[in-house]
């Protein structure tokens, strides 16, 4: 009766160890920076796969936009090494002149692209082609 009752305890424990892995490894708190795909908002400039949509705006007058979630990025250290090497391989470059606080410029043959980090989440603004300029105010989103 025992031996059976501390089978039943050691498997039960095992378990709970497996679970407690499980959950460790499924909330890794730093993207992997190994896959991107296209934006929704500009399907030429990469975003992580690990990041997911929170907001959008798409057909806005002035600008199109789509907010991600991404655990891990801060917006104390701008865009990670990883990130903006992976955007300067799919063809993008960084306008330094016209770069704002935590955001950033990239240009793509006549595309613009503006990039703001964030704590845990970034935006891809897209402004209209008439407005060349960054707009501001994106540093204060959530």
């Amino acid at each position: 009766m025992r031996l059976r009752g501390r089978r039943y305890s050691l498997c039960f424990m095992g378990l709970v160890w497996m679970m407690l892995l499980v959950i460790t490894g499924c909330a890794s708190s730093t993207p992997s920076w190994t896959k991107f795909e296209g934006s929704a908002v500009e399907k030429s400039f990469p975003v992580p796969k690990e990041a997911s949509i929170t907001e959008t705006a798409l057909n806005n007058s002035r600008m199109d936009y789509v907010h991600y979630s991404l655990s891990g990025i801060n917006e104390s250290s701008s865009v990670p090494v990883e990130y903006q090497q992976a955007i300067n391989e799919w063809g993008w470059t960084e306008q330094e002149d016209q770069n704002s606080g935590t955001t950033r410029v990239y240009k793509k043959d006549k595309a613009i692209v503006q990039l703001t980090i964030h704590d845990n989440s970034f935006t891809v603004l897209v402004p209209k082609q008439d407005k060349k300029t960054v707009i501001q105010g994106l540093e204060s989103s959530p």
